[in-house]
């Protein structure tokens, strides 16, 4: 699993910090963090493999309302679009400490562990085996 952080300077300066701090480096085994910077690159990403973990600054997050529709010159010219966000499955999660972020990329850590395979593919001899390593 790989982490995606999209936001301002300041943003992923911080987020790198809180995963510095939770260890979160040394969970993901065959993943990385990786900054996006670019607002073509993040829907590029999101397209290819959404159940992927992104982290957005939420002032990159332009809600459909009025002062998006009408007054786009208060819109950040990188932002994106939250029914964007939305029809690829990545609904808004608000943490209200970033303390909490290591809270949720630990349990999707540990949900992306429980569905890979107990035994690899020339390991398993059996059907009893095969659905063993699914449970």
């Amino acid at each position: 699993m790989n982490i995606y952080i999209y936001g301002g300077n300041s943003f992923r300066t911080e987020i790198h910090k809180v995963l510095d701090h939770g260890n979160v480096r040394f969970k993901i085994e065959d993943g990385n963090i990786i900054d996006i910077i670019l607002l073509d690159k993040l829907k590029e990403t999101i397209k290819e493999n959404p159940s992927e973990l992104f982290l957005i600054d939420q002032t990159k997050i332009i809600e459909d309302d009025f002062i998006s529709k009408y007054l786009k010159f208060l819109v950040p010219k990188d932002g994106i679009s939250k029914h964007f966000l939305d029809q690829y499955g990545l609904g808004d999660i608000s943490l209200r400490e970033l303390k909490d972020l290591i809270i949720y990329i630990d349990k999707r850590i540990e949900a992306m562990a429980e569905l890979k395979p107990k035994l690899k593919a020339e390991e398993i001899t059996t059907i009893e085996e095969m659905f063993d390593c699914y449970a």
